[in-house]
């Protein structure tokens, strides 16, 4: 049976999904950006998400990991923070000590709320919401001044699958730009060397200085299971449109596996591998970075209009006692 608890992260409100006999716990940190913070699937000595240890961690590290962060209105970059929309200029600040640019949106650090929870025999969720009429002003900031509502639901089943659905809608009386991404940090509890990585053929977009160009190439160093010995990443690919993309990260002792999948809205993937640890960022993306400016991949929702996405990761554990 699966059990959903209410409980803190030190200070912060948080939410974990459980399933004692099935050996799944799955940790959300409503309070700062529903972020996911552990994923245990058959009593793995590991989470297969990479997360914080304590609020010491998420506060001082949270500014260069970004672990599991919902990125929106934009992912990525937007370049020093400045765009014009509907022939108004609007500027964001360089809110991380490593970068000029407007990094990762508005909402990671956020509070939402959990509005909605069920469990059962075979699988638990939980929605949580963040709305800008819960905000003493009218707009998160008056350098994105739309009015939106954000309802996050994440989903738990017995064979250890996690799927979230975002839904987004506009709630002001003007057309809404925006992107929506996560930020997650996948490992397999063992050096990237020892695994595989599995993605369909795609295009890399070119960047400089953290940008994309507009130039792309095609991409299929991965389009069969290839080693990541050696890899180091920090690339944005794209996938056709309507088009489901499935990766796979896969321990080569065969302990371990996690099969990743975004839904067609996201059209994008940026892959990360940060230097000071074994793991790899898989962000499902719907557009690149600083697409206010460079419009690639932008979305712009109409008044009361509603968006949904979708991603799911199933994570497999071969349990040598069992």
């Amino acid at each position: 049976m699966f059990k959903i608890k209410k409980d803190n992260f030190n200070n912060l409100s948080a939410v974990t999904i459980l399933n004692p006999n099935l050996g799944i716990e799955v940790q959300i940190i409503e309070e700062f950006g529903a972020l996911v913070n552990k994923y245990i699937v058959n009593h793995s000595p590991f989470s297969f998400i990479s997360g914080y240890q304590n609020c010491d961690d998420l506060m001082h590290q949270h500014p260069f990991f970004s672990r599991s962060a919902k990125l929106f209105p934009f992912p990525n970059r937007l370049n020093l923070g400045h765009y014009q929309y509907n022939q108004q200029s609007y500027q964001l600040p360089a809110n991380f000590p490593w970068s000029d640019h407007a990094v990762h949106g508005l909402v990671y650090n956020q509070p939402f709320k959990l509005i909605d929870s069920q469990a059962s025999e075979q699988h638990a969720e939980i929605t949580l919401r963040f709305s800008t009429q819960d905000l003493d002003q009218s707009s998160l900031h008056s350098g994105y001044p739309f009015g939106f509502q954000l309802d996050i639901q994440y989903r738990v089943e017995a064979s250890g699958q996690l799927s979230c659905s975002t839904q987004i809608t506009n709630l002001g009386d003007d057309t809404m730009p925006m992107g929506d991404a996560w930020h997650p940090y996948f490992t397999l509890g063992c050096p990237l060397d020892n695994c595989t990585l599995h993605m369909p053929a795609c295009l890399e977009l070119e960047h400089q200085h953290d940008l994309p160009t507009g130039q792309k190439t095609a991409y299929d160093a991965f389009s069969s299971p290839s080693s990541l010995e050696g890899q180091c990443f920090n690339h944005c690919f794209e996938f056709g449109s309507n088009q489901s993309v499935e990766l796979t990260l896969q321990r080569q002792d065969g302990l371990a596996q996690l099969t990743f999948q975004q839904g067609s809205g996201y059209r994008f993937v940026q892959l990360y591998t940060p230097d000071s640890e074994p793991s790899i960022a898989i962000e499902p993306m719907t557009c690149p970075a600083d697409a206010f400016n460079n419009r690639i991949g932008l979305i712009e929702l109409l008044p009361n209009q509603t968006i949904s996405l979708a991603w799911q990761c199933h994570a497999r554990y071969s349990n040598p006692s069992e």
